[in-house]
């Protein structure tokens, strides 16, 4: 006889895995939600530009001209001052080339509190703020605008 004919809790154990999901559940709009699409967004965005134009992004108006219509979570989240960029940074098109150290854009509050970054290798992590002020910047950090309140 087999295991699952011996067990049929097992078999409802399995099933409910199947149909429900084992894990915690994701708050689909939860502000941790909000910050990583708007830095994969801006990841792909700089990503993207970098490749098209054959050089690094200068400032937001370079992703608004270009991305305004396919990307509005980053776009909105850096014209709002909710996501920090460092510009005209090189990016090599091959990701691992890239340091997984220095950072390249993060949300506006995380020197502060501590949260996500996108690294200069596209990774996006989580970091503290003791992380984060520690953490070799890839180029110069302009001043955030002030938060749309």
């Amino acid at each position: 006889m087999n295991l699952f004919a011996k067990s049929p809790l097992l078999i409802l154990a399995i099933a409910s895995c199947l149909v429900v999901g084992c894990g915690a559940p994701t708050v689909e709009n939860s502000p941790a939600v909000y910050e990583n699409n708007a830095l994969s967004e801006v990841r792909d965005m700089y990503e993207l530009y970098t490749q098209t134009k054959h050089k690094a992004p200068r400032g937001p108006r370079d992703f608004e001209a270009m991305f305004s219509d396919g990307n509005p979570t980053g776009v909105a989240a850096i014209k709002q001052g909710n996501v920090v960029v460092i510009w005209d940074v090189k990016l090599n098109e091959d990701r691992d080339a890239d340091s997984a150290d220095e950072v390249l854009a993060f949300v506006s509050d995380v020197p502060e509190n501590g949260g996500f970054v996108l690294m200069k290798n596209r990774s996006i992590k989580k970091m503290t703020p003791e992380e984060f002020n520690a953490a070799p910047k890839a180029g110069e950090i302009e001043e955030p605008k002030a938060k749309a309140g």
